[in-house]
């Protein structure tokens, strides 16, 4: 991605990159706090599975719960360990006889009682009874490391025994629950219960997988999954434990069970991909929760017996698992044996344990688990989605920004949301609620920079031709340019190039267009530097201003200085092949309007005023004088360390009130030089001629012209004295000299 024209250097020292990989940057920082800030485990999850609503759990699983219900039917207390373990043994022998297919209790069974013995006769009558055992974690410190040891408390022997197994139930310890362990891999890879139960469930499809994995690792010892010979916690756990020592079994598992034929196969296919998905797969496994608390079937203890006489297909070869399930938040807050799900609602009634088992089994058995994206492909998508939406914000065209940043949101919520019906998590909170807000608001703030940028580049444009403020009313749009003005005090420049027209009707315009412009550059040089401001050009007119909030000493001075760096510049040819260009200046200060000028389709932003006309009639008068640099005695006064020359009182065209004109001839070389004479002289030839002394004044006036023949008041004045002499009547040296043209 190229960076944008005109991009200044801190987009150079990197802040453009930045905002190329904010994006991508954020969803994996999101995605890396995870377990700190759960947004695609938290809220992202919760959206998916109410979206997608209640789904109905396989037929099979069943859950028999100690519950408020049965503890108050049977006069017992609610809490399972003080129940007779007798019960549970009746419980076995009416779930053998019902034709159960295996039971599992998510109890543990850990310190002996009186009724052991019952209980062992009837798990070993019925064969097909898994038991809780729990796990004992012990950490220490070994060299720099620390190692940690989870050991199994079983069951006591008369129930170890007895039982077909047993196995650990242990659900992470977090807020909410939404994973469970499928494997203990600090326990020797041990299967967790709703596990072990679905291997011994599904037994002739895990001794299938277990063959396969034998003639792909060329073991010498298969496991087994008959409960003659290793526990079948055993098998299970070196089978998990082949997968993890070669990750590169499972796909040659996946590829000779491709090879083979159905024929072949003592069991279902889906079956045997089931437990491989399995064993491929995390030790910590997402949970597809089919809804709400007893959303599995529930019967409790006490319902039992007229639930089978009513329903005696129902725990026909079913998995029942049998725990404490309360039905009332207040029985669940007595015993905390409840877990919050993304299911749980204000009612406060949250899931069991034993619910929980049966959903991890659930899921197993109807091909329902829950798959999540490897962490791999979690960051590679969250990095293209990431990429996309910057590329989208950096687009220069608004709407289709929009509507394919909405579409690309719109497919993205809809993906995920096809692919959670399909058993497939797909993160969509992160991208939706962090990565797409984001890029929105990068959107916009690449927007407003590119309009930043276009306004710089137009008002870079037409501050070429007009002053900087109406540059920036320009590059801001025009709607009220005819209203934008201020009053103000100046000292108007008005500037004209003698000789123009003979030197323009010698060059071709392409050739006058080049020096006009190399004339210009070297006229606005000292007008910026003593901060005028161009106002007007027309051909090879122009008007500046030194614009002050009223009559500034100052400005008059920098209007001079100007006027005068201007002559000697104008003096001396820039090269052998471009002319002097000698330019006349008039000079005069007084308020000003300043604002743009004009109406609909055609504006202008100029100074107007009295100010600007005088200082413009001024400039006329040096034609007349011939002199180069003209000011109103006004704008003059008060100014030090400059050659002034009075010239008299003129009406110039057009006007009413006579003005005193004042030469700007220069400034002293060094400190303490004299004036020339010319100014002392001129001054008494003047004085005498206003005085009503023509003919002295004359002789004066001559008497210089042969001292100074180029100077060109003095041979006005002399023209001037010599007329009057002629005709008299016509002349009143006492009047202002009247000027009739500009």
């Amino acid at each position: 991605m190229a960076l944008p024209r005109g991009a200044g250097s801190p987009w150079r020292r990197g802040a453009w990159w930045l905002t190329v990989i904010l994006l991508p940057l954020l969803g994996l920082l999101a995605w890396a706090l995870e377990p700190l800030l759960p947004v695609e485990s938290g809220p992202g999850l919760q959206g998916l599975f109410h979206w997608r609503g209640l789904r109905p759990p396989p037929a099979g699983v069943v859950v028999v719960a100690i519950d408020e219900h049965a503890a108050a039917t049977f006069g017992l207390p609610e809490r399972p360990r003080q129940w007779p373990r007798r019960l549970h043994g009746e419980l076995v022998d009416r779930l053998h006889a019902a034709g159960a297919g295996l039971v599992a209790f998510d109890l543990t069974f850990e310190t002996p009682t009186p009724d052991d013995e019952a209980l062992g006769r009837s798990l070993r009558q019925a064969g097909n009874v898994l038991v809780t055992s729990s796990l004992r974690r012990d950490a220490w410190r070994q060299g720099t490391g620390e190692v940690v040891v989870e050991q199994l408390r079983p069951a006591v022997p008369v129930i170890g025994a007895a039982a077909l197994d047993q196995a650990p139930f242990v659900l992470p310890k977090d807020a909410r629950i939404d994973m469970y362990w499928a494997f203990r891999r600090d326990a020797g890879h041990m299967p967790s219960l709703p596990v072990l139960a679905f291997h011994l469930q599904h037994r002739d499809a895990a001794q299938a997988l277990a063959d396969l994995v034998c003639a792909e690792a060329a073991l010498r010892h298969c496991p087994s999954m008959e409960p003659a010979g290793e526990p079948p916690s055993a098998a299970v756990s070196r089978l998990r434990e082949r997968f993890v020592e070669d990750p590169t079994l499972v796909d040659r598992v996946a590829h000779r069970l491709d090879e083979m034929p159905d024929v072949q196969l003592p069991v279902p296919r889906t079956q045997i991909e089931a437990l491989l998905a399995l064993h491929a797969g995390h030790d910590v496994v997402p949970l597809n929760f089919y809804g709400p608390s007893r959303s599995i079937r529930t019967v409790s203890y006490a319902d039992l017996p007229a639930v089978l006489a009513a329903e005696p297909a129902l725990f026909r070869d079913a998995m029942v698992f049998v725990g404490f399930s309360a039905q009332s938040a207040g029985a669940q807050d007595r015993l905390r044996d409840d877990y919050r799900t993304v299911f749980s609602d204000g009612s406060g009634v949250d899931m069991s344990g034993v619910e929980i088992a049966a959903t991890a089994y659930a899921n197993l058995a109807d091909g329902h688990r829950l798959n999540a994206l490897s962490p791999a492909a979690w960051a590679a998508w969250l990095v293209l989605w990431g990429t996309w939406l910057t590329v989208l914000a950096h687009g220069p065209r608004p709407r289709w920004q929009a509507v394919l940043g909405v579409g690309s949101a719109l497919a993205v919520a809809a993906g995920s949301a096809w692919a959670f019906q399909a058993d497939w998590w797909l993160p969509w909170a992160i991208p939706l609620l962090l990565q797409w807000p984001a890029a929105v608001g990068l959107a916009l703030w690449l927007h407003a920079h590119r309009n930043h940028q276009r306004h710089h580049r137009l008002r870079a444009a037409f501050s070429r031709f007009v002053p900087r403020e109406v540059a920036d009313l320009l590059s801001q749009g025009a709607g009220e340019l005819a209203d934008r003005h201020r009053m103000s005090h100046g000292v108007c420049m008005a500037t004209d190039v003698e000789q123009y027209t003979a030197l323009a009707e010698s060059l071709p315009a392409q050739a006058l267009g080049e020096q006009l412009n190399a004339y210009y550059a070297r006229l606005f040089e000292p007008i910026g530097q003593a901060g005028g401001a161009v106002m007007d050009i027309v051909g090879d007119a122009m008007m500046a201003v030194w614009e002050a909030p009223a009559d500034d000493i100052a400005r008059r001075r920098a209007a001079c200085e100007a006027a005068l760096a201007i002559q000697q510049r104008m003096a001396v040819p820039p090269d052998a092949h471009t002319p002097a260009w000698p330019t006349r200046i008039g000079l005069h200060a007084g308020e000003l309007r300043i604002g743009v000028v004009g109406a609909r389709p055609h504006y202008q932003f100029r100074a107007v005023g009295d100010a600007v006309n005088t200082a413009s009639r001024l400039e006329g008068l040096n034609k007349l004088l011939g002199t180069r640099v003209l000011a109103s005695a006004a704008l003059v006064q008060g100014l030090e360390g400059l050659w002034l020359r009075p010239l008299g009182s003129f009406m110039l065209a057009g006007k009413q009130a006579a003005l005193d004109v004042v030469e700007v001839m220069g400034r002293p070389a060094w400190p303490g030089q004299q004036p020339p004479e010319l100014l002392r002289a001129f001054a008494q030839a003047l004085a005498q001629y206003r005085s009503g002394q023509v003919e002295a004044a004359l002789a004066a006036f001559s008497a210089l012209q042969q001292a100074h023949p180029d100077d060109g008041p003095t041979g006005y004045y002399v023209q001037r004295c010599r007329s009057h002499l002629a005709e008299p009547a016509n002349h009143d040296p006492a009047l202002p000299i009247r000027v009739f043209s500009k």
